[in-house]
């Protein structure tokens, strides 16, 4: 027969004379009425704080006998193949929380959640600072208050304080990963690696213990799923296509999707845009652009015909940057085309550009170099130059070069 359980106010005076508490001490007087439970929760933190009082946890037997934990979580054959057999091999050795252990342990998380924040605000953090730190989970890279620079052994209790917060939280995330398991199989094969979804959705149970309010008798497991089915979703709407299209944008899609699969099966035809602008109360030129968004990318390494030697998609693709194969097909060489054309000019300016320029095979000249040769100065030299390119530029000689030009 168990022993009977002193009243809180009874349970409080003993405190001066402990070091420690365990949980199981403790749990009694936090399964009270939701209405009782802040009251009472901040009379075991005063007490606790002004006695030093540690609340440490039972030997593991114990704990999840008088916690309420389940077999442990059995593993999925099917997906030993996805790269996550040794994650599933350490996740059947932990036990998994039951229906009594959730509320049990929920209760113990909101009672170190407001130990922690009563703790923060004391310190002088703003309540919404303190939330943010709790979330964020370390007290690393902070700026404390003036308070706690003044006394040294405040800023180590805080620490303290959330150091357990975050280590009871994480005992909830292991007892609870198993739903993440269970349902990251009915996404499988859909583009994303399973080891990213397991990832995704333990995220997600933190987002879940968050907002988890035990006083609505529901069960953490069902209030998790959703927050596990909602990651994985937005997870295959991010990731699976190419082109990015909005969440909101895939949901309408699916409704529309939906709706066409049952008027077929109702009545043997598709719905036309008028009618689902109707049933959506959104235009129809609206559920056309809807609509268009369900195209996908194709790789352009993708092979044409599912022949492994055959063409791929960017074979067939016409690049506008390249000129075409006839355009670029020249009936003589560049030299022979450019000894005709230079005919028209006078021998002294055909002489320069072929000194100039190389054109003759051998090694450019400067304008000092041709001048000399000519016993004319350089300033002349380049005026010919100049008057040689200008005949080249005239229709008749352009004409015939640009066929050459790059």
């Amino acid at each position: 027969m168990s022993a009977k359980i002193p009243s809180l106010s009874k349970f409080l005076k003993m405190l001066p004379d402990r070091r420690a508490v365990s949980w199981e001490e403790l749990d009694p007087y936090l399964e009270v009425r939701p209405e009782r439970f802040e009251r009472d929760g901040m009379r075991l933190i005063r007490a606790l704080d002004r006695h030093a009082v540690v609340v440490v946890p039972v030997p593991a037997t114990e704990e999840r006998e008088a916690l309420g934990y389940d077999k442990p979580y059995r593993a999925y054959g099917h997906l030993r193949g996805d790269g996550v057999k040794a994650y599933e091999s350490e996740l059947s050795a932990l036990p998994r929380l039951n229906r009594v252990g959730e509320f049990r342990m929920a209760r113990r998380h909101d009672f170190l959640r407001l130990r922690a924040m009563q703790a923060l605000v004391s310190a002088g953090f703003t309540a919404e600072r303190a939330k943010g730190l709790l979330t964020k989970g370390e007290l690393v890279d902070i700026e404390w208050p003036s308070a706690c620079s003044k006394k040294p052994g405040l800023k180590a209790g805080i620490e303290s304080k959330v150091g357990d917060y975050n280590e009871l939280r994480n005992v909830f995330i292991e007892g609870t990963l198993y739903i993440v398991m269970g349902a990251v199989s009915k996404y499988s094969n859909l583009g994303i690696d399973t080891s990213d979804m397991i990832q995704e959705g333990n995220i997600s149970l933190f987002q879940a213990i968050e907002g988890f309010d035990w006083r609505r008798s529901v069960r953490f497991k069902t209030y998790a799923e959703y927050w596990v089915n909602q990651a994985f979703l937005k997870m295959l709407y991010n990731n699976v296509r190419t082109v990015r299209i909005p969440i909101w944008v895939q949901k309408v899609v699916k409704k529309i999707n939906d709706m066409q699969i049952e008027s077929v099966k109702q009545s043997g035809r598709e719905l036309s845009h008028e009618e689902i602008g109707q049933r959506l109360e959104i235009p129809a030129k609206k559920v056309k652009e809807l609509l268009q968004t369900q195209r996908y990318a194709i790789s352009l390494d993708a092979e044409v015909g599912g022949d492994s030697d055959g063409a791929k998609v960017v074979d067939m693709i016409e690049d506008e940057r390249v000129a075409a194969v006839p355009d670029q097909i020249v009936d003589v060489k560049l030299s022979d085309r450019l000894h005709e054309v230079m005919q028209v000019l006078p021998e002294r300016e055909r002489m320069i550009l072929n000194l100039r320029f190389g054109l003759d095979g051998k090694t450019p000249k400067t304008v000092m170099e041709i001048g000399e040769m000519l016993k004319v100065s350089a300033e002349r030299v380049r005026q010919l130059q100049e008057a040689a390119l200008r005949r080249l530029k005239l229709p008749g000689a352009q004409k015939r070069l640009v066929g050459f030009a790059s």
